[in-house]
């Protein structure tokens, strides 16, 4: 009877969980470039102390404390929403499986470890560590939101469901590997930018673009970090490019059309020239607020990118399961002998009794 009665209710919340999923997602892709925000204009200690600011949660907002105090807003919504989306995923487990429901209750331990990081960052005044951990473990927190709205996407349809499998035979789901790659590369280019943000490298080779003060790489010092993280942006981009190529590849071949996947693939191509092009502008406009924070931006919505190619394409078929597949069907097993009729065979029993009762009177 508890069943019956909270049925519908489940199955609400099972429908709930992707569009929820998605505007957590954006919500957290919000939150992140208010962040970005913060740092350009120099905000992040506009409020000293922490929760409160100036001792009081609505302080006025007016010069920094509009940004630092708004980003502290907007982390808060962003939890608020992390932890709905939590229940949304424990009730309706049975539905969507427990592992969705895992990915969760993960989701919210992470934002709750970025509010503590976010916090000691105010409190020990900006700790070059503590800041970046802060910012690594914001981009794993999108990462995973990513995840749950891809893995809480509804079921295909009955006519999508009939359509011939797409995975890729062994030795196909390069592509696959080739997104994720990508992916770990951009994540680990933007903590790099984060030490050169927090390390204040930004302008270490002053306004000289593509050297560094007219030499490729630098003595020593900041502009080598800030160098550093030029040239591993151009081999991230080149990743990023030779990825997306790989996807587009997959999807234009695939047996079910994923015409989604393909856009993804160049737009993230275009994406990452861009992102080549912002960097490149911050330095010549000498770390514009809007520009670094386009920066940002653009760097968190290709790590969106590459995480979304990765989780679109779908997994290699096992070899095993192929090859039984792919295996000549064995010939066909020889058919019975004909079992004779009743009839017949009643017929032949009479005569061999006829013929066993005349064998004495013949001798």
């Amino acid at each position: 009877m508890f069943a019956l009665l909270f049925r519908p209710a489940l199955r609400l919340f099972a429908r709930a969980q992707y569009p929820f999923a998605v505007a957590t997602a954006a919500a957290t892709y919000a939150l992140l470039l208010v962040g970005a925000l913060v740092h350009a204009t120099g905000s992040s200690l506009a409020c000293p102390d922490w929760p409160t600011c100036y001792g009081t949660f609505m302080p006025p907002m007016v010069g920094g404390i509009f940004f630092e105090h708004g980003h502290r807003l907007a982390a808060g919504t962003v939890a608020v929403l992390t932890f709905i989306l939590m229940v949304l995923l424990l009730v309706g487990r049975r539905r969507t499986g427990p592992r969705l429901a895992a990915l969760g209750a993960g989701a919210f331990v992470l934002v709750l470890v970025q509010a503590a990081l976010g916090g000691i960052t105010v409190l020990l005044r900006l700790p070059l560590l503590v800041s970046t951990a802060h910012l690594a473990v914001s981009m794993a927190f999108f990462t995973l939101v990513l995840v749950i709205a891809f893995r809480a996407r509804p079921a295909p349809t009955a006519v999508a469901a009939t359509t011939p499998p797409s995975a890729p035979p062994p030795g196909r789901g390069a592509p696959r590997r080739w997104a994720l790659a990508a992916a770990a590369a951009v994540y680990l280019q933007i903590l790099l930018g984060a030490f050169v943000r927090h390390t204040g490298s930004g302008l270490a080779c002053g306004f000289d673009i593509p050297l560094c003060r007219g030499a490729l790489w630098p003595a020593g010092g900041p502009a080598e970090l800030h160098m550093a993280h030029r040239l591993l942006g151009v081999a991230v981009a080149a990743l990023v490019i030779v990825a997306s190529a790989r996807a587009a590849g997959a999807a234009r071949v695939a047996a079910r059309p994923t015409p989604l996947l393909r856009w993804l693939a160049w737009g993230a191509s275009l994406l990452v020239v861009a992102q080549l092009g912002l960097g490149a502008a911050t330095v010549l406009t000498g770390i514009h607020v809007a520009v670094v924070t386009a920066h940002f931006g653009a760097g968190a919505a290709l790590l969106a990118a590459m995480v979304s190619l990765f989780l679109l394409q779908p997994r290699p078929a096992p070899v095993a399961a192929l090859a039984v597949a792919a295996a000549p069907a064995s010939a066909p097993a020889p058919a019975p002998a004909p079992t004779p009729a009743p009839a017949a065979a009643a017929g032949a029993a009479r005569l061999d009794r006829a013929a066993a009762a005349s064998a004495p009177a013949r001798s």
